[in-house]
């Protein structure tokens, strides 16, 4: 065994492309996790930590938990993950138990006491370190403290349970109760201060799979359906009620998983009978183990007969690395999973983890408190408690520490007394608090109020009941059955609620329905609908059950995140029928959110899904920039953007045809890079950062860069650049994004918010002014007449050999044509009546017929699709292929060239209606390796400069080199700002020598150099 980061870090070696983490449309390999958290590492340590601190870390569930938690593992350092909605109280309380230099928080520090020390992610390293940094991570024992749980202890103060690297590591070696491997791919939904919050975490990375981050409270149906299906989920824990929630709910949820963990409360054996005939496929496991010994002790695999135990489902066998002892009844463990201590008592440590002879031999060993017995076969069964401590929902609680905490907290409280309510299979649902008032007769009527703000929410009694004094037994014990018997005649039945509405006369049939669902979950008739769920008294496994019904009753998900934010009946009704048709369907057909790509971007997805590493479709855009800029408002403005372009948030699918899907995901963050020296260096370091893999099927479409010019202050300038994959971007998208950038950045700097500017038109409008226009069209004379043009087109032939083999960077030559020369090239234009873009194209065919020899040969066009005004405004791929034919008059040198050039040109736009790809299928080109119909591009790039007005600043935008060019030679023709012409050719050096692009370019400028200007010649 080793250390958990060095585990890691082997893993990135090994496969540093290999997917670590997947939150939402966000992908994280090996590589950049182990190379984000040794950045944050050196950045941690220059803050002072260092090996053998413990580092609390207040962030929610999502990549930067993970990359933080690594980190302080690299520093030889424990991490204890803690809740940003616990009370502060209590946190403050476990910082100061922790000892700890600093807070690792999130922007805004949300959830951190008032005065405390914190490193906020937002301060982190955006950039990856280079491979040589100098960091090392710290070579720690495998018996070394990793993380830090907090329990409930009876004090009524957390305890601190300190374990070791190999207490976790122990739970996934070969070998072991379960199977993980690199294709385990495992949901990360428990709790975050629970210790099985690790173990999700780490049974995934250990063993090089992949972590699942679930963005809702809990792993509701949904999210375990969609884990399931959109990203392979095959290894998930659960606790016992939630595992019991998803039966009865959603039963087919758990289709497609290979091995399911359940534990954490005794298990329901209805449940899990059902659980078994329906998957019987499906590996089910009982996990049992207190946070002492590290997430199991022992587990069990079960079988139906199980079911049918007088003494329930056995809690099974040893995990590896751990034994158990049964001392006087009492289920104690040793092994490698113990904890190190208890945090800062150590006496509590020496009556907990006692030395004890066992076989002779000296052990040391944690008492549970859990009674046991073995039975023939050597299978552990659990027999209860030898103490009041409890299970809700996977959490240890001890009754005691509850009491302590209310008599705290209410000032009105003289004693309190806290039962658990169970149901049929003995499971603790909620708890109830009895409280003897310091004056006789007070109700308590604010006391649960109070409690709900101050308590966990695994603390929180269900009731506050008000009681002169406490029954007691005949052998003077607190009568329990009694009170609960009390609570029962307490509880206020559904008339008692102020219904606004008590005959069920609701007019609106949504609200009627969500009322009608929270009802049934509620176990009362009606509802009143402007009242919380949880205000009706339910709980967040309630919550789940409503969600899930509503899943299935109306075909569509229904989050778990969106009940919390829309609570009533009435405000969950009207986000239903907002959504309507905006979410995901899970019955196999396509979800009515998803849109059909054009053709042109099915073009992209098909060789993104075929070639990854394909870069011909990364669009770059650089601007300097001078003065003093706001990192702040310059990386919201980014998220402004994103949110502003429905395409800059979808991911792109092939479902089974190919869609863009809207995606719930933040937009890129701001990334700043170290500082370069000059322009030209931070220029190529952009380049190879932005030439980074985008995951477009993952909706990660756009990333921004920032590289600082060294030498100074903040006004010494920095070169600010981004890339749009091609899917969501072309040349009219580029002024666009550059002027929606500027607005939201000045917006950001003058107000603090966001600009109130509408969004763009989604791809949904996009996709109907397209088939509106489609409508309107004669494609069938347009199909005809392609078929007739485009059949048999030959190859274009270059010259010579090429200059390497294998995919190399693109080439690039350039010629700049004067301003004279373009002023005879638009004189000539006008007297011949065609365009500028038409007379430069036929000199690009002359050209290519004297350079290749050849008399028939195709060039290819971009053409826009903008021709609706609505899409003015619009980031988006908005543009197809013409083909344009050039052959027997169009190649000649006299005046009729030029004519026979305008007609198919004209011709050839008159027919783009029909897309490329279907003209290509059309024709059926012969099949050679090479690009079909042509092998040349022919562009003229005369969009509007994407110029980047920034507030108070001084801005130049600057054309970066292309990463790769998708054919043999891009050639392109680049008007300029002083009325000059540029003229470039992209090559592959594979397909075309320097040689030859050099004479295309250099040919190209004489002939345009050439054209008399008094006469047709």
């Amino acid at each position: 065994m080793t250390s958990l980061h060095a585990a890691v870090r082997r893993h990135a070696e090994a496969r540093p492309g290999a997917t670590a983490l997947v939150s939402g449309a966000r992908s994280v390999g090996y590589g950049e996790l182990d190379r984000r958290a040794d950045a944050w590492a050196e950045s941690l340590a220059r803050q002072g930590v260092g090996p053998g601190e413990l580092v609390p870390v207040l962030l929610p569930r999502g990549v930067d938990l993970v990359v933080a938690v690594l980190a302080i593992l690299k520093l030889g350092s424990a991490y204890a993950v803690l809740d940003a909605g616990w009370p502060e109280q209590r946190i403050r309380e476990i910082v100061e138990d922790l000892d700890a230099r600093l807070i690792v928080a999130g922007p805004g520090s949300a959830g951190v006491p008032t005065g405390m020390p914190v490193w906020s992610v937002a301060d982190a390293p955006a950039g990856l370190p280079g491979p040589a940094t100098g960091f090392r991570p710290a070579d720690v024992q495998e018996t070394a403290p990793a993380c830090v749980f907090f329990t409930s202890g009876t004090t009524g103060r957390p305890k601190g349970v300190v374990v070791p690297h190999r207490a976790l590591s122990r739970l996934v070696r070969p070998g072991t109760f379960a199977r993980f491997a690199e294709d385990t791919v495992m949901p990360m939904a428990a709790a975050l201060p629970w210790d099985m919050f690790s173990f999700e975490l780490w049974g995934a990375l250990l063993r090089g799979g992949t972590a699942l981050i679930i963005g809702e409270p809990y792993l509701s149906a949904q999210a375990l359906r969609e884990g399931v299906t959109a990203h392979g989920v095959n290894t998930v824990w659960l606790t016992s009620s939630l595992f019991n929630m998803i039966v009865d709910e959603d039963p087919d949820a758990f289709a497609g998983l290979t091995q399911l963990m359940i534990g954490g409360e005794r298990l329901s054996v209805p449940h899990v009978r059902a659980f078994l005939r329906r998957h019987p496929g499906v590996t089910l496991l009982n996990g049992y183990g207190p946070a002492e010994n590290t997430a199991l002790s022992t587990t069990h695999r079960i079988v139906e007969g199980d079911c049918d135990r007088s003494g329930g489902i056995p809690v099974g066998r040893p995990v590896p690395g751990t034994r158990i002892h049964l001392l006087d009844g009492e289920i104690c463990v040793s092994g490698e999973g113990l904890a190190l201590r208890y945090l800062g008592d150590p006496e509590l440590t020496a009556a907990r983890f006692p030395e004890v002879t066992v076989d002779g031999r000296t052990v040391r060993v944690y008492r549970t408190g859990d009674l046991g017995e073995f039975d023939d076969e050597g299978v552990l069964h659990y027999r209860g408690r030898v103490d009041r401590q409890v299970k809700i929902r996977g959490h240890r609680v001890e009754p005691a520490e509850v009491e302590r905490q209310i008599e705290r907290l209410l000032p009105a409280v003289r004693h309190c007394r806290v039962v658990a309510r169970r149901d049929d299979e003995g499971v603790v649902e909620a708890l109830l608090a009895y409280c003897v008032p310091h004056v006789p007769g007070d109700a308590l009527e604010t006391a649960a109020g109070e409690l709900r703000a101050a308590l966990v929410h695994y603390q929180r009694p269900e009731a506050v009941i008000s009681v002169p004094s406490f029954p007691v037994t005949g052998r003077g014990k607190l009568d329990e059955r009694a009170l609960l018997e009390l609570a029962r005649a307490h509880a206020a039945p559904a008339e008692s609620w102020d219904l606004p509405d008590p005959s069920g006369t609701e007019e609106d049939p949504d609200v009627r329905r969500v009322a009608r669902v929270f009802a049934g979950v509620l176990g009362v008739d009606t509802v009143p609908p402007d009242l919380t769920f949880t205000e009706l008294g339910g709980t967040s496994l309630g919550a789940g059950r409503v969600c899930a019904r509503l899943s299935t009753e109306l075909r569509r998900p229904v989050p778990l995140t969106r009940m919390y934010e829309h609570a009533t009946a009435r405000a969950l009704a009207a986000w239903l029928r907002d959504t309507a048709g905006t979410e995901h369907t899970d019955d196999g057909t396509a979800p009515d959110g998803d849109v059909p790509l054009t053709p042109m971007q099915s073009v992209y997805l098909t060789r993104h899904l075929l070639d990854p590493d394909d870069r011909s479709a990364h669009c770059l855009l650089l601007w300097t920039v001078a003065g003093e800029l706001d990192l702040d408002a310059l990386e919201a403005a980014v998220g402004d953007v994103h949110r502003r372009h429905e395409v800059l948030g979808s991911a792109y699918l092939l479902d089974p045809e190919p869609v863009c899907r809207p995606v719930d995901a933040p937009g890129p963050v701001l990334e700043v890079l170290a500082a370069a020296p000059n322009r030209e260096s931070a220029v190529e370091l952009l380049r190879e950062t932005l030439a980074e893999p985008l995951e477009i099927t993952e909706g990660d479409v756009w990333r921004t860069v920032l590289v600082p010019l060294d030498g100074a202050s903040p006004t010494s300038g920095h070169v600010l650049g981004c890339v749009v994959h091609h899917i969501a971007f072309d040349g009219g998208s580029e002024s666009i994004l550059a002027a929606d950038l500027a607005e939201a950045y000045g917006e950001r700097v003058r107000t603090g918010q966001a600009s109130a500017r509408p969004k763009a038109p989604t791809a949904a409008m996009t996709h109907r002014l397209r088939t509106d226009r489609l409508a309107l069209a004669d494609v069938d004379s347009q199909r005809q007449w392609l078929i007739e043009e485009l059949t048999g087109v030959p190859e274009v032939n270059w010259p010579g050999f090429p200059a390497t083999g294998g995919k190399v960077p693109p080439g690039r030559c350039e010629v700049i044509l004067e301003r004279e020369s373009v002023a005879r090239l638009d004189r000539a234009a006008a007297r011949f009546g065609v365009t500028r873009f038409t007379l430069l194209l036929s000199r690009y065919g002359r050209l290519l017929a004297d350079l290749t020899g050849g008399e028939d040969f195709a060039v290819g066009i971009p053409a826009s699709q903008r021709q609706d005004g609505d899409l003015e405004s619009a980031v988006g791929c908005h543009i197809d292929m013409a083909c344009i034919r050039l052959r027997g008059a169009a190649l000649g040198a006299d005046p009729e060239a030029v004519a026979a050039t305008a007609r198919i040109v004209d011709r050839s736009f008159a027919a783009q209606d029909l897309a490329f790809d279907e003209v290509v299928r059309l024709v059926n080109p012969p099949r050679t390796g090479r690009a079909p119909l042509f092998q040349t591009l022919f562009v003229l790039q005369d969009n509007p400069v994407p110029e980047l007005p920034l507030d108070g600043l001084t801005t130049e935008f600057v054309r970066p080199r292309y990463l790769e060019v998708p054919l043999e030679v891009q050639t392109e023709v680049w008007p300029l700002a002083d009325g000059r012409l540029r003229l470039v050719v992209n090559h592959r050096p594979d397909a075309v020598s320097h040689d030859v692009a050099h004479s295309l370019v250099k040919g190209l400028a004489e002939l345009l150099r050439t054209i008399p200007s008094g006469d047709r010649s």
